[in-house]
C-alpha cells in the first residue's frame, strides 16, 4: 500500500475556456479498492506518527473542562418550561421538561439508540405545552426524522415524517396542527412548506408553499402567539438576502393561507417574528450592515403598512436579537466580541438603560420567559461555561438558573491586538496566554474562519483553555467574510472578494511573530470546514509563515465544490464554476490547486469524517494526496479519517477525542512541553 499515491497528469477538466488539473481525482470516490487501500495506509500513518506524539493526557484535561451540565434557553409553553440538557457523562444532548412534577427527560439520545450516534435536531413545543414535535437525525446525516410525543406520557403519537432538513416548526394555537418543511427524498425540487394535522398521515399534508426548481431554497415558518399572522421566510441557499410572506390566518382557511411578501428592501436579510394584535418585528441588515430593528402594524392592510424604525443601527455594536416583554423590549448587541443588552420603550424604542451581566463575555440567546416580566439568555466568557440566567425586569436582577459545579479553569489571561491587513483594515485578533507568561514567543496556535457572515467572539472554549493551560498562546483571528464587524465585513470577504479574509489571516500570522508572541518555528493555523478553506489557502501562498497546519472537514477542491455536499448551497458564498468570472476567483486561491511540488510545505494535519453530507471527505483526501507528492519538508502530511461520524452535532467522546488528537499533533509540532502523564488513548467517561 503506497502512501505517496499515483498522480495522474492526464486527468483534466475544461472549464470557462481553461484546463484544470485533477490529479487525484480517482480519490473522489471512497468505495474503489484503490482507494480503500490508501487510506488504509493512511490510517496506518496517522497511528504510528500519533503514538511518537509526547504530549499526552489531552483527553482528560479536555474532559475535565466540559463536565459541567449545560442547558439551554428553555422555551416556555402552557406553564411548562422545555430545554436541552448535556449532563457531565452523557453523550449527547437530552430533550427535557420542566413542569409541577420536576424535571424529565423527554427524549435521550443515549438511551434510544444504543450505538449512541442519533442526534437531537430542532424540537418545538405545542402552545399549550401539551405536544412536542422534535427531530433527530443518525451519524452524520443531514436529513432528519419529524416525531411529534405527547408530553404527558412521554410517547410518540403521530407517524414518523421523513425527508426534513434542520428546519422550524411553527404549531398553530388551539390547534393539534403545525407548518413544516420538507423535501424530496431525491432532492429534485425545492423544499415544501405542508401544513400537519397530528395523528393524520404525512402523505396527506397539505402542500401551503410549492418547492419550485431552486433545489437550494431555505423556507422557515413561524406563527405568532396569538395564532394570527403566519410568517414565512424565503431564501436561495445561504444567500445575503431574502424575502418575507406574511398571511393573517383569521382571513381565509389555514391550508390555503393568503401569503403576501412584506415591502422590504432587497439588498439584505431579514428576520421576522410576529407579536401580538398584528404586530410585527423584523431585525434586519438591509440598508443597516450591524442591523436595526423596525415594527409595523398589520392589523389594517398589511400588503401596504410600511415597517418603521424601532431601534436604529450602532455605528459600532451588531445587532444580533431582541426579546419583548410586558411593557418592555430588551435588546441584544455584540461589540468587538463582546455582549450588551439595553433595554427600551417598546414603543418608541428610547433607551431606558441597560441589563448587569455577569461579566465581559458573550450572549449567544435571549428569549421571553413564562411570565410577561421575564427573560432568559445564555452567557459565557474564556473561562465561564454557558450559563442560563433568568432576568427579572421589575427587580433588574439576573441569576443563575440552575447552578451546578463549575470545571476549574487554568490560570489564563484574555487580551486582544489589531494587526493591519495589507490594505489597511484593522484585523482584531483574540488571544488567550497562560497567567504567568511576561515576555517572549510562545508556541502559538492561530485559529480563524471567515465565511457566512460568522463572528468569533471571546466566549467559553475548552480546546484554547487546555492549550494556554500548558503555556501556549491561542490566538483568533477575526478576518473579513465573518460577521464581526456586520454584514459589511461579511461582505467585505465573500465572493471576489475572499482573498481579503485569507490577507487578513496571514497579516495576523505574521503580526504575532513580529510582536514577539510567537515564531514561525512555533507558529500554527488551525481551520474548520470554511476556516478549513482559509487556513490551507493560507498555508498554499505563504508555506513559510507556518510550522504546523490542522484542516478539519475543509473545502479545498474550489473547482468541484459544488457538486458534492452542500456545495451547490454556498455559491452566494465563493461563486460558480459555471461562471467564468467566478471560477476565476475560485481558482485564484483554491488550495488544491495552488500546491506546488518541490515545496517545503509545513507539518499538515487533514482530519475528515466519513458520514460527512455537508463537506465531502474527498476534499481531505485529495489535499493529502497532493501534499504528500509535493512536499521537501521531513514535517509530516498526515489524514485523520474517521468513520461513524459526520460534519455536525456529534458525540461527547468522539468529539474530544479529535481534539485532544489535534492538541497533541500541534503540541508536538510547534515544541510544547507535555506538563501531565499520558493516558490510553479511547478512555471511557465517567
Amino acid at each position: 500500500m503506497s502512501i505517496v499515491p499515483a498522480r495522474r497528469d492526464d486527468v483534466r477538466e475544461v472549464l470557462g475556456g481553461r484546463e484544470v488539473a485533477d490529479p487525484y481525482r480517482w480519490l473522489e470516490e471512497p468505495g474503489t479498492p484503490e482507494t480503500r487501500d490508501w487510506l488504509a495506509a493512511q490510517a496506518d500513518l496517522f497511528a504510528r506518527a500519533r503514538d511518537g506524539w509526547p504530549a499526552g493526557g489531552w483527553f482528560r484535561e479536555l474532559r475535565q473542562l466540559t463536565s459541567f451540565e449545560r442547558l439551554s434557553v428553555p422555551q416556555w409553553r402552557g406553564g411548562r418550561a422545555f430545554y436541552t440538557c448535556l449532563r457531565p457523562g452523557a453523550e449527547h444532548h437530552a430533550l427535557m421538561v420542566r413542569d409541577a412534577g420536576g424535571d424529565r427527560a423527554l427524549f435521550e439520545p443515549d438511551t434510544a439508540d444504543p450505538e449512541r450516534r442519533t442526534v437531537l435536531g430542532f424540537w418545538s413545543a405545542s402552545a399549550d405545552g401539551r405536544l412536542m414535535a422534535y427531530q433527530t437525525a443518525v451519524g452524520g446525516s443531514e436529513r432528519f426524522t419529524l416525531r411529534v410525543l405527547d408530553v404527558d406520557t412521554g410517547t410518540n403519537v403521530d407517524e414518523p415524517i421523513t425527508g426534513c432538513r434542520y428546519s422550524a416548526v411553527a404549531w398553530l394555537p388551539g390547534r393539534d396542527a403545525f407548518y413544516y418543511t420538507r423535501h424530496d427524498e431525491d432532492d429534485r425540487s425545492g423544499p415544501r412548506l405542508c401544513l400537519h394535522r397530528v395523528g393524520e398521515p404525512a402523505g396527506a399534508d397539505t402542500v401551503v408553499l410549492g418547492g419550485g426548481a431552486d433545489r437550494t431554497a431555505e423556507v422557515d415558518a413561524l406563527v405568532g402567539a396569538d395564532g394570527r399572522l403566519l410568517v414565512v421566510q424565503v431564501a436561495s441557499g445561504l444567500s445575503a438576502a431574502n424575502d418575507v410572506w406574511v398571511a393573517d390566518l383569521r382571513e381565509g382557511p389555514i391550508e390555503r393561507p393568503a401569503l403576501r411578501r412584506l415591502p422590504l428592501p432587497e439588498d439584505g436579510w431579514t428576520s421576522a417574528w410576529p407579536a401580538q394584535d398584528g404586530r410585527l418585528y423584523l431585525l434586519t441588515d438591509a440598508g443597516a450592515p450591524r442591523g436595526r430593528l423596525l415594527v409595523t402594524d398589520l392589523s389594517q392592510e398589511p400588503h401596504t403598512q410600511q415597517p418603521r424604525t424601532l431601534v436604529p443601527e450602532d455605528p459600532e455594536a451588531v445587532l444580533d436579537g431582541f426579546a419583548v416583554l410586558d411593557g418592555l423590549l430588551l435588546v441584544h448587541w455584540t461589540t468587538a466580541g463582546h455582549a450588551t443588552v439595553t433595554r427600551h420603550d417598546p414603543a418608541t424604542g428610547r433607551l431606558l438603560g441597560e441589563v448587569e451581566l455577569p461579566g465581559r463575555g458573550i450572549v449567544t440567546e435571549l428569549a421571553p420567559g413564562g411570565q410577561g416580566d421575564e427573560a432568559w439568555f445564555e452567557y459565557s466568557d474564556r473561562v465561564t461555561p454557558e450559563t442560563v440566567y433568568r432576568y427579572d425586569a421589575a427587580t433588574g436582577a439576573s441569576t443563575v438558573w440552575r447552578r451546578r459545579p463549575a470545571p476549574v479553569t487554568p490560570p489564563v489571561t484574555a487580551s486582544e491586538t489589531v494587526c493591519r491587513a495589507p490594505d489597511g483594515t484593522p484585523v482584531r485578533i483574540l488571544l488567550l496566554a497562560p497567567s504567568w507568561h511576561r515576555a517572549g514567543p510562545l508556541p502559538t496556535i492561530l485559529e480563524g474562519y471567515g465565511a457566512f457572515g460568522e463572528p468569533r467572539v471571546a466566549d467559553y472554549y475548552a480546546a484554547a483553555l487546555a492549550w494556554a493551560g500548558r503555556g501556549g498562546l491561542f490566538a483568533v483571528a477575526c478576518v473579513r467574510g465573518g460577521g464581526e464587524g456586520g454584514e459589511a465585513w461579511h461582505q467585505a470577504g465573500r465572493r471576489e472578494h475572499k482573498q481579503r479574509g485569507i490577507d487578513d489571516f496571514i497579516a495576523a500570522a505574521d503580526h504575532l511573530v513580529a510582536a514577539g508572541h510567537s515564531t514561525r518555528d512555533a507558529l500554527g493555523a488551525f481551520g474548520t470546514s470554511a476556516g478549513g478553506l482559509l487556513v490551507g489557502a493560507a498555508m498554499t501562498q505563504r508555506p513559510e509563515l507556518f510550522a504546523a497546519v490542522a484542516c478539519t472537514a475543509p473545502l479545498l477542491d474550489m473547482a468541484r465544490y459544488e457538486l458534492t455536499g452542500l456545495g451547490e448551497y454556498w455559491r452566494e458564498e465563493f461563486g460558480s464554476r459555471e461562471d467564468p468570472e467566478e471560477l476565476g476567483w475560485l481558482l485564484g486561491y483554491s488550495p488544491y490547486h495552488r500546491v506546488v511540488p518541490g515545496t517545503p510545505y509545513p507539518a499538515v494535519l487533514l482530519s475528515a469524517f466519513a458520514e460527512d453530507t455537508r463537506v465531502d471527505p474527498l476534499h481531505a483526501r485529495k489535499m493529502t494526496a497532493a501534499l504528500q507528492f509535493a512536499t521537501t519538508s521531513p514535517r509530516p502530511v498526515l489524514l485523520r479519517h474517521e468513520a461513524g461520524a459526520g460534519h455536525g452535532e456529534r458525540g461527547r467522546t468522539g468529539r474530544l477525542s479529535y481534539f485532544s488528537d489535534v492538541l497533541a499533533f500541534f503540541a508536538h509540532e510547534l515544541g510544547l512541553a507535555s506538563i501531565t502523564p499520558t493516558e490510553p488513548r479511547g478512555g471511557e467517561l465517567p
